[in-house]
Order: C-alpha cells, then sequence, then structure tokens
C-alpha cells in the first residue's frame, strides 16, 4: 500500500517506487485537484538531484498533461522550496516534488505542495491515498497515459532567477557582501548546489550531482558533515560554514571553533536576528522536539508561542492562518514571516549570513550570549532501526516509569510520540518515524554528559 508519512510518500527506488507506482499516485493526485477544483489551475513538476529524479518527473508531468492539466515542469534540478513558490507565484493548483529530502540514497519520494506555496496538509493526503485504497486504477488503462509522450504539450521552466529574486529581497545582499564575511556552502550533493553562488560570494563544496551523496545521508547533521567540518580546519580565513540537505530546504552550520550550530541552535539565532535587528514581530511555533531556549526566547520578547506535533506541514498551517514571525523543526526546517509557507534552507543561511553581518560576531559568539543569558541547552538524537512492531511495545512500557535514568519524572507528554520530562528540565522524546522504518530518540540537557546519559538509557529501554 502506499502510504503518505510525515511530508510525502518515500518508498525504496525500484521496490516500491517505481515509474508505474510514480503514474498510480500522480493518476490520484489528479482525481484529488479535479474534485477539489484545482486542475484547472495547473500544476508544476519538480526534481532533486536522485537516481533517476529528472525521469520519474518526466513520468508524472507526462501524466499530467495526458489528463488534460496545464503541466510544467522544471529544466533542471531545485530545491523545494523555489518549486513551492513556483506554484504560489504562478497561481497554479499544486506542485509535485520528486524527493525523499534527506532520506538515504537509494530511496524517492514524491512531496505535495498546495497552492499556497507549501508542504500538503493531512487532508489532503489522507485524500490520495483513500483513492489508491479503493482501486480505481489498473494496468488495463485507467491511469491517464499518453500514447506518444513526445506529443504532450508540457511547459518546461527555469526556476532560478524567480527563485532567487525572491530570496534575495529578504535581506541586505550589500550588507552581507561589505561584511567580508568568507562562508563556505555544503548543498550534500543536493538540488540547492549552484543557488547562492549566485547571489553572494562564497565557496561551494560537494556542489557537483552524486545520487550516492558522497556516502552519506544528505541531511545537516554533525555525523554527515566530516567533510565540511575538515573543509573548515583547512582554511582558518572561513567565517562560517553552512550546509543545506538534499532538496535545500533544511539547514546546519559549522563555527570556526568546530562547533556545530544545531538546527535548534540556529532557530534561536534567526528569532534573535528577526527581533532585534530586524525589528519584527508575530508568533513563534515549535515542534514537539525543538529546544525550550526557543520558548525562553518568546518569553524574553513577549511573543506568544504554540508547539505543534512533528512536520513542517503543522507549522505551514499556523502559517496561512496567523501571523507567524517564525516556524522551525527539529530537522532543520525553519519558515519566516513574509515567505510563503513554507521551510527553506538558502533563506535561512542569507539570515544566518545577515545575522553575522549585523552584529560582527561569529555564530558561536552569538550563541554563548543568548545562552549566558537564559540557559545552556545541549540536543542530540540517535536513529533506531527498529521495525514498529518491535517498537510500539516498548514505549508503551515508558508510559508506566516514575523515574527514567536516575532522575524523577515530573510529567509526560504524547502531543506526538513519548516525552519524559524532568526536574532538571532536561527531556527525552521516543518518535516513530513517519517516512521511514525508524524510531528517533530525542535528549536534551544542560550539558552534553546528561545527553549522552539520557540517549544510553533511552537506547537501551527500547533494545533490551
Amino acid at each position: 500500500m502506499i502510504k503518505f508519512g510525515t511530508d510525502g510518500w518515500r518508498a525504496r527506488i525500484a521496490d516500491d517506487f517505481t515509474f508505474n507506482n510514480i503514474r498510480l499516485v500522480t493518476a490520484a493526485f489528479i482525481l484529488y485537484l479535479k474534485k477539489s477544483g484545482l486542475a484547472k489551475d495547473g500544476v508544476a513538476v519538480g526534481f532533486d538531484n536522485r537516481f533517476q529524479s529528472e525521469d520519474f518527473a518526466a513520468c508524472a508531468a507526462e501524466v499530467c498533461a495526458a489528463a488534460g492539466i496545464k503541466t510544467y515542469l522544471s529544466k533542471i534540478s531545485l530545491p523545494s522550496p523555489a518549486l513551492s513558490y513556483f506554484v504560489k507565484s504562478h497561481g497554479l493548483g499544486a506542485g509535485i516534488m520528486i524527493t525523499a529530502s534527506h532520506n538515504p540514497p537509494e530511496w524517492n519520494g514524491f512531496k505535495i505542495k498546495e497552492n499556497f506555496g507549501g508542504s500538503s496538509r493531512p487532508e489532503v493526503t489522507k485524500a490520495v491515498e483513500k483513492i489508491l485504497s479503493e482501486n480505481l486504477f489498473s494496468a488495463s488503462g485507467h491511469v491517464p497515459q499518453p500514447a506518444n509522450k513526445f506529443a504532450v504539450k508540457i511547459e518546461v521552466f527555469d526556476p532560478k532567477p524567480e527563485y532567487l529574486k525572491h530570496i534575495a529581497s529578504f535581506v541586505d545582499l550589500e550588507k552581507i557582501k561589505k561584511a567580508g564575511i568568507n562562508a563556505v556552502l555544503d548543498p550534500m550533493h543536493g538540488s540547492g548546489s549552484g543557488y547562492l553562488k549566485e547571489l553572494i560570494d562564497l565557496e561551494e563544496i560537494n556542489g557537483n550531482r552524486d545520487p550516492l551523496f558522497g556516502g552519506v545521508n544528505p541531511e545537516p547533521i554533525l555525523p554527515n558533515l566530516e567533510e565540511l567540518m575538515s573543509y573548515m580546519k583547512s582554511m582558518p580565513e572561513l567565517s562560517v560554514g553552512i550546509a543545506i540537505d538534499g532538496d535545500a530546504d533544511r539547514i546546519g552550520a559549522v563555527d570556526p571553533t568546530g562547533t556545530f550550530i544545531t538546527s535548534h541552535y540556529a532557530f534561536s539565532l534567526i528569532l534573535k536576528h528577526l527581533v532585534e535587528n530586524r525589528k519584527m514581530s508575530g508568533k513563534v511555533v515549535k515542534t514537539f522536539n525543538i529546544s525550550r531556549l526557543v520558548e525562553k526566547q518568546a518569553k524574553k520578547y513577549g511573543l506568544p508561542i504554540d508547539e505543534v506535533p512533528i512536520g513542517f506541514k503543522h507549522i505551514a498551517d499556523k502559517m496561512i492562518n496567523e501571523k507567524v514571525l517564525i516556524g522551525g523543526e527539529e530537522s532543520g526546517g525553519i519558515g519566516v514571516l513574509g515567505n510563503i509557507p513554507e521551510r527553506d534552507g538558502s533563506l535561512c543561511a542569507l539570515l544566518l549570513l545577515e545575522l553575522m553581518a549585523y552584529e560582527k560576531k561569529t555564530l558561536k559568539q552569538l550563541l554563548d550570549g543568548i545562552m549566558d543569558e537564559l540557559g545552556h541547552y545541549y540536543y542530540d538524537r540517535i536513529d533506531l532501526h527498529v521495525e514498529r512492531e518491535t517498537a510500539l511495545p516498548k514505549m508503551k512500557e515508558l508510559n508506566k516509569m516514575g523515574s527514567f535514568a536516575g532522575s524523577k519524572i515530573t510529567n509526560i507528554e504524547t502531543l506526538d510520540g513519548i516525552k519524559l520530562n524532568f526536574e532538571d528540565s532536561s527531556w527525552i522524546l521516543f518518535r516513530l518515524s513517519g517516512t521511514e522504518p525508524l524510531l528517533r530518540i530525542y535528549a536534551e540537557g544542560a550539558s552534553f554528559d546528561r545527553v549522552e546519559q539520557l540517549l544510553e538509557v533511552g537506547q537501551k529501554a527500547i533494545l533490551s
């Protein structure tokens, strides 16, 4: 069965992610669009740098065009937020992005972008799943297919000029250029390579297309950024290293000291910049697994804050209906006021550079200033490859515990997974992935030792 997870349908290439299944999912999505009246507005299709992504995208575009829908296909690989922006700015009914984001190389995926320029809401993916489950299609030809794919009219578009102009409008490029910041960007062989270089002078590593992503998952977390860390050490004149994921909607960074700027820290730094330097205001929205430091910042600035389940679609829903200054998730996706309701790694990279230009400090110096005032918070995560049937009984046992890792549990939250909170403000969260056969364990504490202790005990609790 084809199921949509936290953000899109993802599967192993040549196993479940096949051309035939792409046709099935696209056809089901077309039926949804026709029922909702959005098909008449057209569809844009984009793709990342994964194996055969451009071919899977062409397949989806052909199905759309064969169904009589005005169809646009990107001429080059592009960031997911660039496709979202194209959908919104051109008044289209929807977008299809072929990407598995930060998943391992053998995976690919199908993301739906709605007409507001953001990830699909749960009700949309559930409607598409329902159409698929009703078995309306068969191999005999219910899926719209062109008799001659070369006769199908598909309009090819270049996403770069409009998208770059859009994200450039959010920052003072001249201020960044005059600040003398020496930056290096690691797009992790993904579809964000070559974009920011057209706006500002920076070095780029891992900018070539590599469907194996250099042997690591294209997710900007510390274990995957050894090459960026090494490059920073070999180039002492560099001010910052920034990494974006496989489809360029998430961010991580490295300070010249070797300090890894996690997604939590990037959230805090951008929030500081928007409020203190840009004099902006609005609601702060964080997912269930984001640092308590963000809560303290919101309180300091007198800003309302909401906590939502994991997945940017929950943040996007808030951004559509409310004045949200910033919304972010643990995996590195951050959206800001004035943009489409979408996370954007390239835009966040520009905002971090602009913050450095304003403050004339490194990211670690700025982060130390925040934590010296509001408290020190450290975070880490481990991913366990366990089946859902194995993990669920172990997770249920956590609900019965009064203490964990030698500390009294003050309360247990179940907004998205099982989160154990302790008297020292530390916490550990157990959550099954919505897109992969993984159990993720997240932890935060006032020291690295505390975080490592929680994760060690947490892993034993699941695997014992």
